[in-house]
């Protein structure tokens, strides 16, 4: 069976995964970050990925992966040393549409020596990709991007030198062959029980955000996707931007389409930061899942738990909020609103917040067979790249299914 190593940095870990050509997760692995929010955050990165890796194969030892897809948050930039800027940073307010300037002039602030001295500037995906291959590049998600990344016209008005412009790679695209695996890449990350092969393919993500939309199918008309990570966004694909008050408008990779979202900003994070508190307070790491699951259970007996109910009950509330603002908008636009809505992250591995999700927002919720959808996403991008589907619209079509459905219970009333 063909397969695929698809990896996604996110805030506070590396997820990794072995997918296969059917779309079917072969083995997975979670790296939690200890540097996360700190400038030395990526230089965790690279041994997180060899740590994933020992571990996938050691769940699969018979996997011989065609090839590694990267995607990654942004826009977070890091220079060849390894300091870093995370996406949720504060940055330099500017006039623009770029969503990486402001981010650049931060950094360029904030770490001026590194700066000066750094021939590079990479995005967060982009560099471990350059740490995988030595080849540099920035990941386009398509043309119609450009503005929202940088021209040299923008960076020049905002008083780069042309000098400092050459500081960012050039610009590559999804589901490209960025260069083969390095000698040097190669041997540090290869397991006793298997191994990565010199010269192995690897192909440029995206920035996690549209990798999880491709990885949900939520690249055609019509289809709504919550992705649900540190932070959170309500995703409707349009053949038409929307506009209105909260929603963001940006082209979707898939030319022509467009896709409309609503920020719900910290809603992971708030429950990451909740879970540490109860695990301190009990003195034991909690699962995801079970920690949900006391907390539906509980019946107002236990103050912790109550105030973990308050606040899934609060992220649900926003996320009816922001889909009753698509909708509008939507509406206003002459378009039908679909009725049914796919999730992807952390959330959408807890069947009892699936079903408490449903019940206050109202639609049915229906929860991938790969939840999480950036290494979906990813494997979309590869197996494009390796010729196995004519284009990343097809590929993310065949390879996406629907593991469950969560219905909401009349008058919106859990059982």
């Amino acid at each position: 069976m063909n397969a695929v190593l698809c990896v996604d940095i996110g805030t506070s870990s590396l997820k990794a995964a072995f997918i296969s050509e059917a779309g079917k997760e072969i083995a997975f692995s979670r790296r939690p970050f200890l540097l996360s929010g700190t400038v030395h955050a990526s230089k965790e990165w690279l041994p997180a990925l060899q740590n994933a890796v020992q571990e996938l194969f050691s769940q699969s030892p018979e996997c011989a992966p065609s090839g590694i897809c990267v995607s990654g948050n942004g826009p977070t930039l890091v220079a060849p040393s390894g300091e870093t800027l995370l996406w949720n940073e504060s940055a330099v307010p500017l006039s623009t549409p770029s969503l990486f300037i402001p981010r650049i002039i931060a950094f360029k602030n904030k770490f001026t020596a590194v700066w000066n001295r750094s021939s590079r500037i990479y995005s967060g995906p982009e560099y471990l990709l350059w740490l995988l291959t030595g080849a540099s590049c920035t990941i386009l998600p398509s043309e119609s991007y450009r503005d929202a990344y940088w021209t040299e016209d923008e960076l020049l008005r905002f008083g780069l030198s042309r000098e400092e412009c050459q500081k960012l790679p050039g610009f590559a695209f999804p589901s490209q062959r960025l260069a083969g695996l390095s000698h040097q890449a190669a041997s540090f990350l290869s397991a006793r029980q298997a191994s990565l092969p010199e010269g192995l393919p690897v192909f440029c993500g995206a920035p996690d955000f549209i990798s999880a939309l491709v990885g949900t199918a939520s690249v055609e008309k019509g289809i709504l996707c919550d992705r649900a990570g540190s932070s959170e966004g309500i995703n409707l694909c349009t053949d038409v931007p929307l506009f209105g008050e909260k929603i963001r408008t940006l082209p979707s990779v898939i030319p022509r389409l467009w896709n409309a979202s609503v920020l719900i900003e910290e809603s992971g994070s708030r429950f990451s930061s909740f879970k540490q508190k109860i695990e301190r307070e009990t003195g034991t790491q909690t699962d995801y899942s079970a920690l949900v699951e006391k907390i539906i259970a509980d019946r107002g007996a236990d103050a912790s738990l109550e105030q973990g109910k308050r606040l899934m009950t609060q992220i649900a509330l926003k996320a009816a909020d922001s889909i009753s603002i698509l909708r509008q908008a939507a509406e206003k636009k002459g378009l039908p609103f679909p009725s049914e809505m796919r999730i992807s992250g952390g959330q959408a591995r807890s069947p009892l917040w699936n079903q408490m999700k449903a019940d206050i927002t109202g639609m049915s919720i229906a929860v991938p067979a790969c939840p999480d959808a950036e290494l979906l996403g990813d494997a979309a991008f590869a197996f494009t790249s390796l010729g196995l589907f004519p284009d990343i619209a097809s590929a993310a079509k065949s390879l996406f299914t629907v593991a469950q459905l969560f219905v909401p219970h009349p008058n919106g009333e859990s059982s």
